[in-house]
């Protein structure tokens, strides 16, 4: 018979046998489980720590070497624990026939240690469809009459691939911090116990504690938070300025003129006094489990000394700092020093004093970090920063990674709701991993509200790398159907479960190219390329389709729903408009269309509906929230809130007569009519052979009654309107259509199409002239706007390098990456390459209408070098020619907020890079080789030198290409 749970099988007696020997933790979370089932099946069970009690069905849980009835069947034979012995965070699941008299059949799980009976016990749970949010955000899970597995079944889980895993709290005020106070009464026990169970069964293990105002080990009260933290089997950590288990906000609380601690956060005037302090944070806390960060940085996270000191001086501090806290932890916690996890971040400005440079010897390889885990970092908004040579590899404390869901600082702070993608998330930690970051990984979520989605991927993907890592490339969208279906598939059918996935893939997407703080009027151009109406017409389309299933969605549900999808989606796509309608709204009013005063009342919507979408986020769910809503997110201007401001909002004066003008849509030529002044327009949208249609608009300049006449000869040519009237009240704008029949054409390739208006009349010169593409095949691309663009997907020739499998590498498309289309990387990541020797490379092929110099604009991931070098590489070649060698990354540049390069870069997550090519007449081939790790393209343009494309935020749009469908 197979082991099955339902009602009657919970109430026909004891369920589930809990051992006197069993951890308190893991006791702890057997009554989570037990709320759990309760939801599943509408009944609570019981446990009992008297086998004669036990129902014939039962659930037996323990931890080996710490439970009896383990050992006994064990020694039975019913189940295995060796291979669960010396495995770190490992679990077995196994239905066991007969396990002791009265007990017909029973559910074993069986942990290697603490942590891995309680991802056993959680695991048992998500078998029953119980979401890991089922707390934290009230996910319902669906209700079950019964539930079964199969006579045999057996299950033992994997070890995680990263040792430690966890996230960050910070930023948490106004957020976090109003949260906790107003639902729990601080950061104290009671708030933890719902953080560590969310970090539990996320199969985490890790944790920073908040910090800008709290004191994780006195709020508790007292130790309450680090205890809890013990019992649970959580390991405490602090971040990269807070060593020795003592936390920025505590030195405030105990220095002073005649404390023992003295009253300046400096080793070198309070020695003394800064070394009691920690030795006291060890006493007090090093008996938990911790990775106890060592180092040392100025107070409120700045640098370590004053700008007077030498980089030497800095260097030699440090070093002094961490032989004082090894000898501390020796004393205080264990004198095994190689057994007690220690970290030293090598965040900012810590970074160079790590490595050194010519003149002087860095803290790299030195005796003090012998077993230190090195935590790298990213650059505060998702980009690698330096990577472990093959050589720095073999240190045997090994490495961390320090990433951001999150940011205080500069060039603009984001910490409002999530901006993460997790294809970008993919590409940049899966290759951390492939360089050898596997120790420790450690996320910042800020308030974690709203990063629920990316906070599980992160997760997810250090607990099993092999599932969703390096080799599951273009996983991210199959990964975000699996987290879907895990938190709605109770209530949700099918459609309504890929409409969820459209919108998290779109306003994570959106929010990708440009975060909601960094946003503002002028970043899409309002007209070239017509991409922000293309991007309000995708957001107006997500907006609708989230509105329809916020109508219809299950109240049970709601909450949820609501917190994890509608509101981070909503709150993005209504900030993102406003900023859009904005800048439409600017160039209308410079032009004096009475379109303006109408976009104006949008803007002012949504300002409205920002402070809505906020409120009602505070109200759901009894104020389950109430707080996480809170952070500054409109018009930053600086690295913090501080002068943040709305959008201006400009509204024109009508003119005194009737007045309309004539606009290309795309371009910002436009007319009145005139016969002083511009009144002909040149329409080159049918040059491409794959244009069908192209678009003009009539715009309103007054709000008095003006008619517009449209007529054209040619008969292959029509128009969506041939007349029409303009108000300049409720129609303030009309756009026309233009399509034409090629098949009609006969040898014609130009047509007019005359627009009369009040002033006079507009003429549209239609040139469909199209490119002689006689003989070129499919893939080649042709100038018919004066550039050629081209998404980095669409090669004629992909060259990988390497004659075997094992030594091969190549270019390989990640979907969906980037800001228009995709993009493409080496894999594997970690190699290096010489330009027309050993590298890989991609070919582009494309004709132009003239021979000269040509530039080649290269958008590429805004990644950072993986080395102190300061360069990332890539080699351009054109027909053959010399080979030419880049360093994408700009002389001087360095990740800070201070640097325009850098800055520009992290907000528009692109960089570019510019080089010179020389092209004949008609057919070329462009050639891109990789050379150094890192280097991710998404787009080329190319120009003739001296004629660059109109500017805009996303680039021109890809051009025609032979076969282009």
């Amino acid at each position: 018979m197979n082991f099955t749970i339902n009602q009657n099988v919970i109430n026909e007696s004891i369920f589930i046998f809990e051992e006197k020997e069993a951890y308190a933790g893991v006791r702890s979370i057997a009554e989570k489980i037990k709320k759990d089932i309760d939801l599943v099946f509408g009944v609570r069970p019981t446990s009992t720590d008297e086998w004669s009690q036990l129902a014939s069905c039962a659930v037996i849980y323990g931890t080996i070497d710490k439970s009896p009835i383990l050992d006994s069947l064990s020694e039975s034979g019913k189940i295995d624990i060796h291979e669960l012995r010396g495995k770190n965070e490992v679990y077995l699941l196994q239905v066991v026939e007969a396990p002791g008299n009265g007990v017909d059949r029973a559910l074993v799980i069986a942990g290697s240690d603490k942590r891995g009976t309680i991802y056993g016990l959680f695991r048992l749970s998500e078998m029953l469809g119980v979401s890991p949010y089922v707390n934290w955000s009230n996910v319902p899970p669906k209700r079950l009459e019964e539930w079964s597995l199969d006579n045999g079944y057996k299950y033992v889980s994997k070890e995680p691939s990263v040792r430690y895993r966890g996230f960050f709290i910070n930023d948490e005020w106004p957020a976090f911090g109003t949260w906790v106070h107003k639902r729990f009464g601080g950061f104290n026990a009671e708030a933890y116990d719902h953080v560590f169970e969310l970090l539990l069964r996320l199969k985490g293990n890790y944790i920073w504690p908040a910090m800008w105002s709290a004191r994780f080990y006195d709020d508790g009260p007292g130790l309450a938070n680090a205890e809890l933290a013990d019992e649970y089997g959580v390991v405490v950590g602090a971040s990269h300025h807070e060593p020795c288990l003592r936390q920025g906000e505590e030195y405030k609380y105990v220095r002073g003129k005649d404390s023992i601690y003295g009253d300046a956060w400096n080793f070198r005037t309070n020695e003394e006094g800064i070394t009691r302090f920690w030795a006291d944070g060890l006493k007090r806390s090093g008996k938990f489990d911790n990775v106890i960060t060592v180092g040392m940085r100025g107070e409120a996270d700045t640098a370590i000394m004053g700008k007077e000191a030498t980089f030497a001086d800095n260097i030699e501090l440090l070093r002094d700092v961490l032989r004082t806290q090894n000898h501390l932890i020796k004393e205080h916690v264990n004198p095994n020093l190689d057994q007690v996890p220690r970290m030293l971040a090598l965040y900012k400005e810590v970074e160079p004093f790590f490595y050194g440079d010519e003149q002087t010897p860095g803290l790299i390889g030195s005796k003090e970090l012998e077993d230190v885990i090195l935590m790298l970092c990213d650059d505060n908004f998702g980009n690698l920063r330096t990577l472990p040579t093959e050589a720095m590899r073999s240190h045997p404390g090994g490495y961390g990674m320090y990433y951001h869901f999150d940011y205080h600082g500069g060039p603009i702070s984001y910490e409002w709701i999530n901006s993460s993608y997790l294809p970008k998330v993919w590409e940049q930690m899966s290759m951390a991993y492939d360089f050898g970051v596997r120790e420790l990984w450690v996320v910042n979520v800020g308030d974690i509200a709203t990063q629920e989605f990316p906070l599980a991927y992160f997760l997810d993907l250090a607990y099993d790398f092999d599932r969703w890592g390096t080799d599951a490339i273009n996983k991210t969208h199959d990964y975000t159907r699996v987290w879907i279906e895990q938190q709605f598939g109770a209530f949700c059918d099918l459609e309504e479960l890929k409409a969820i996935h459209r919108i998290i893939d779109g306003y994570t997407r959106i929010t990708h190219n440009r975060k909601a703080e960094a946003m503002n009027a002028d970043v899409y151009h309002p007209v070239h390329y017509q991409e922000t109406d293309r991007l309000l017409s995708e957001i107006d389309k997500l907006m609708a389709e989230a509105n329809a299933l916020h109508a219809k969605m299950n109240e049970e549900a709601m909450p949820a729903f609501f917190s994890l999808v509608y509101y981070p989606a909503m709150g993005n796509l209504n900030l993102q408009r406003m900023h859009l309608l904005a800048g439409k709204n600017h160039y209308a009013a410079r032009l004096n269309r009475m379109e303006a005063n109408q976009l104006a009342e949008q803007i002012r919507a949504c300002m409205q509906r920002d402070e809505e979408l906020v409120d009602e986020f505070h109200a759901i769910d009894g104020a389950r929230w109430y707080g996480m809503g809170l952070s500054e997110h409109i018009g930053f201007t600086k690295w913090n809130e501080d002068e943040c401001r709305y959008p201006i909002l400009m509204q024109v004066i009508p003119a005194r007569k009737p007045r309309l003008s004539v606009s290309l849509d795309g371009s910002t030529l436009q007319s009145e009519g005139s016969g002083w002044h511009l009144n002909k327009l040149y329409m080159r949208d049918f040059k491409r052979p794959d244009a069908t249609e192209a678009t003009f608009t009539i715009y309103s300049l007054s709000d008095q009654d003006a008619s517009y006449e449209i007529t054209c000869e040619s008969s292959w040519v029509t128009c969506s309107s041939y007349a029409g009237k303009l108000d300049g009240i409720h129609t303030t704008s009309e756009t026309i259509t233009v399509r034409l029949d090629r098949n009609a054409m006969n040898d014609e390739s130009a047509a007019e199409i005359e627009v009369k208006l009040p002033s006079g009349v507009c003429t549209i010169i239609v040139d469909a002239q199209l490119p002689d593409l006689s003989g070129l095949p499919d893939g080649i691309f042709v100038d018919t706007e004066g550039y050629i663009s081209i998404e980095a997907e669409h090669y004629c020739i992909k060259q990988d390098a390497g004659q075997y499998e094992e030594d091969s590498a190549g270019f390989q498309l990640i979907e969906e990456y980037g800001r228009t289309l995709s993009a493409m990387k080496v894999f594997p990541t970690t190699r290096y390459f010489t330009a027309g020797e050993d590298a890989p490379y991609l070919e582009y092929q494309f004709v132009v209408q003239e021979a000269g110099d040509y530039e080649v604009k290269l958008y590429m991931q805004p990644s950072n070098p993986v080395t102190t070098d300061n360069t990332l590489h890539y080699g351009i070649q054109a027909n053959e020619g010399e080979i030419q060698v880049w360093n994408t990354i700009v002389r001087g540049q360095q990740v800070s907020e201070y640097n325009r390069d850098w800055a520009t870069g992290v907000l528009d997550n692109i960089r570019r890079h510019i080089s010179q090519i020389v092209c004949q007449e008609g057919r070329n081939q462009l050639r891109i080789y990789a050379v150094s790790p890192g280097f991710v393209l998404e787009k080329l343009v190319i120009y003739p030198v001296g004629k660059k494309p109109a500017a805009s935020y996303l680039g021109p749009t890809e051009s025609y290409y032979v076969g282009k469908s």
